[in-house]
C-alpha cells in the first residue's frame, strides 16, 4: 500500500510554545516542516535545511498547505488573516484572538476562503481529561454538581499589552468545562493586580452550566509552584484530575460497599476517612500537544475534527474571558474595607 503524502506545514512563532510545536511537528508522522517564521529568533541548531524566514510574506515562495500560529496572542488576528488570504489551513494557539470581535473576523475570513481552522485548546487532548469525560458519561460519578478548576503558577517572562491571566490561563479551563457540560454562562468574577500595574494576574471566575452544575475557575501567575487540577463533585463521589501528572481518581463513601459508622468517636471518623473507597482509573499517558497534532492532520486529510476546538467553541472561550474582565472592571470597591465597631446592618456593603 502506498503511503499517503505528507502534509507540508509551516510554523509561525518560535517562542516558548513555538519551540514545543517545532519539536512535535518534527516528531509526528505525516508532517513535513516546510519553513519556520519568526522576526527575531535565532535558528535552532538542529533546524538543518529548513528555512527560517522573517515574515509571513516571505512564505510566498514556499510550497505548503497549512500553518501553526504560535505567536503572541495580540498578533493572532493579523497573522491568521494573512495566512487565510493565502488559502492556508490553520492551527492557531489558544486563544483564537485577544478579543471576541477579532476572533469573529478570523472565523468569518476562514469560512469565506473555505479554510480549515482549529484553535489549540490542547487540554481537550489531555488523557486525564479524556478519562474524566468517560467517568462522567458512564455515571460513575453520579450527576456532576460542581466543577472546581485550579491553574496557577508561572508568571510569563513578558506580558504584552492586552494580555491577562484570564486570557492566558483561564481560557483553558473554560473550554474544558464547556467540552464536558456544554453551554455555560458567567455569573461572577473577581480579578486582582498584584505585581504589574494594570495587569490582572489573579482571578476567580464563577460559571453556571446549562446542565444545572456550577463551576469555579481560579487562576494566577504568582503561586511559586505550578498546579493544574480539576475537582468534580458528583452525587456519588468526588473526582480529582491532575492535568500535569495525568491522573484521574474517584473518591466516594460507598462506591464499592456501604459505609456504616460504628461509633461517633474521633478515631472512628479518622478510620472511615482512611478507608473511603478510592478508585484510580487507568490513564494512558500521552503528550496532549502531540495528540492534537495527530488530530489536526486527520482534520486536514479526512475532514474529521474530533476533539479539536473549532468555530463557536473557540469564540466562546474568548467571550467568557472578556466578560469576566468586564464584570470586574465594572465593579467599584474601595481598596481597603472600613473598620467599624457598630453592629452590621442589612444595607452595609462591608460587615
Amino acid at each position: 500500500m502506498q503511503a499517503s503524502p505528507k502534509t507540508k506545514i509551516v510554523l509561525v512563532g518560535l517562542g516558548r510554545m513555538g519551540k514545543n510545536h517545532l519539536r512535535v511537528l518534527r516528531e509526528t508522522p505525516g508532517y513535513e516542516l516546510a519553513a519556520v517564521v519568526d522576526a527575531k529568533a535565532e535558528a535552532p541548531a538542529d533546524l538543518g535545511k529548513i528555512p527560517l524566514l522573517r515574515s509571513v510574506a516571505d512564505l510566498a515562495s514556499i510550497d505548503f498547505e497549512a500553518a501553526v500560529i504560535a505567536t503572541p496572542t495580540a498578533t493572532h488576528h493579523d497573522v491568521a488573516l494573512e495566512l487565510i488570504a493565502m488559502g492556508k489551513h490553520l492551527l492557531v494557539e489558544k486563544p483564537i484572538s485577544s478579543t471576541y470581535a477579532l476572533g469573529a473576523e478570523v472565523l468569518a475570513a476562514a469560512h469565506a476562503k473555505s479554510v480549515k481552522l482549529a484553535v489549540g485548546h490542547v487540554e481537550r487532548f489531555n488523557p486525564a481529561v479524556r478519562k474524566l469525560r468517560e467517568v462522567i458519561k458512564q455515571g460513575a460519578l453520579g450527576t456532576p454538581i460542581h466543577f472546581s478548576f485550579t491553574r496557577v503558577g508561572g508568571y510569563p517572562d513578558t506580558v504584552l499589552h492586552g494580555n491577562n491571566v484570564i486570557l492566558d490561563l483561564a481560557v483553558h479551563d473554560i473550554d474544558v468545562l464547556r467540552s464536558l457540560v456544554g453551554t455555560v454562562k458567567l455569573e461572577h468574577s473577581m480579578c486582582h493586580v498584584t505585581w504589574q500595574e494594570g495587569v490582572f494576574d489573579t482571578a476567580e471566575i464563577f460559571l453556571a452550566a446549562g446542565t444545572g452544575a456550577s463551576a469555579t475557575v481560579h487562576v494566577n501567575w504568582i503561586t511559586p509552584t505550578k498546579i493544574r487540577s480539576i475537582r468534580v463533585t458528583g452525587t456519588r463521589g468526588v473526582c480529582f484530575v491532575d492535568y500535569m501528572l495525568q491522573t484521574c481518581e474517584l473518591f466516594g463513601g460507598s462506591l464499592l460497599k456501604p459505609v456504616e459508622p460504628s461509633s461517633t468517636s474521633f478515631e472512628n471518623l479518622q478510620e472511615n476517612y482512611r478507608t473511603t473507597d478510592r478508585i484510580q482509573f487507568g490513564v494512558r499517558k500521552e503528550e496532549p500537544l502531540r495528540a492534537q497534532a495527530v488530530q489536526f492532520r486527520r482534520f486536514l486529510t479526512e475532514g474529521e475534527a474530533g476533539e479539536l476546538c473549532t468555530g463557536s467553541d473557540a469564540l466562546a472561550a474568548v467571550l467568557l474571558a472578556e466578560r469576566a474582565v468586564q464584570v470586574d472592571q465594572g465593579r467599584t470597591r474601595p481598596k481597603t474595607a472600613p473598620t467599624t465597631q457598630s453592629l452590621p446592618g442589612p444595607d452595609d456593603e462591608w460587615v
